[in-house]
């Protein structure tokens, strides 16, 4: 598996958005000369992601520190942000509200990493962790993993191209599959029920190397609107430079 440390360091160096959120520290703080090299403090590393189709706009707390200044729609994601390890209480609210829609605590561990994805399960909101605990890609390999966060999907496969093998089989809602390597391609997906029916399907996804991917699984299946529709949607979460 790829070190985590590795990963962190290099996202710290290029990501502006990385923030501290228990205090904001300047990482060169810990510099006695240009000559020293950065003590980055103890911290784990989670992405964030609004899969809630009818959820408003949210805004999120680690503790009492705000992480987004603005409004986290469905479908979208930030970044990987520090997280001081341990226990932490997170918030999701409203924009402009201070009412708490959830209120869930996860336990953030150091030099790990994580993604985050808010959920409706039934009309209520919920929120999971999951590890991202992917193998180094290659510059002819990609890896990926699919999440299955649509509330009415079932259990749901995934079939590439004409492989009659799923390269993901009997995903339940609020799961995610551990990450696979797979051909830097072009690629057709198809998405099938625990029955065998289609879904929904992608065509021409290109799978570039060197790069680490989520299939996320959103929506409703039986929605008939276009913006809450059952769909895949693939977020990158890290590029090997």
């Amino acid at each position: 598996m790829m070190s985590v440390k590795s990963f962190a360091k290099k996202n710290l160096k290029s990501l502006s958005t990385v923030v501290l959120l228990t205090g904001i520290m300047g990482l060169t703080s810990c510099l006695d000369d240009d000559n020293d090299p950065i003590e980055y403090p103890d911290a784990g590393y989670i992405s964030i992601y609004n899969g809630a189709p009818d959820g408003p706009g949210i805004i999120v707390f680690a503790d009492q520190n705000q992480v987004n200044n603005s409004p986290l729609k469905y479908s979208e994601a930030l970044p990987y942000s520090n997280f001081y390890p341990g226990e932490r209480l997170f918030k999701f609210s409203e924009g402009n509200s201070v009412t708490s829609l959830l209120e869930k605590e996860f336990e953030v561990k150091v030099d790990s990493v994580y993604s985050l994805f808010m959920v409706e399960d039934g009309e209520e909101l919920d929120a999971i962790l999951i590890d991202d605990d992917w193998s180094e890609p290659t510059a002819s390999k990609a890896q990926i993993r699919m999440i299955n966060l649509s509330p009415d999907a079932g259990i749901v496969s995934l079939l590439i191209d004409d492989d009659e093998v799923p390269l993901f089989d009997d995903l339940e809602f609020k799961s995610a599959s551990e990450f696979k390597s797979v051909d830097s391609d072009r690629i057709d997906l198809t998405l099938v029920s625990g029955t065998g029916d289609t879904l929904a399907t992608a065509t021409n996804v290109e799978l570039r190397g060197s790069r680490v991917y989520s299939l996320i699984v959103r929506g409703y299946a039986l929605s008939t609107e276009n913006s809450k529709k059952l769909d895949l949607q693939l977020l990158t979460n890290y590029i090997d430079y």
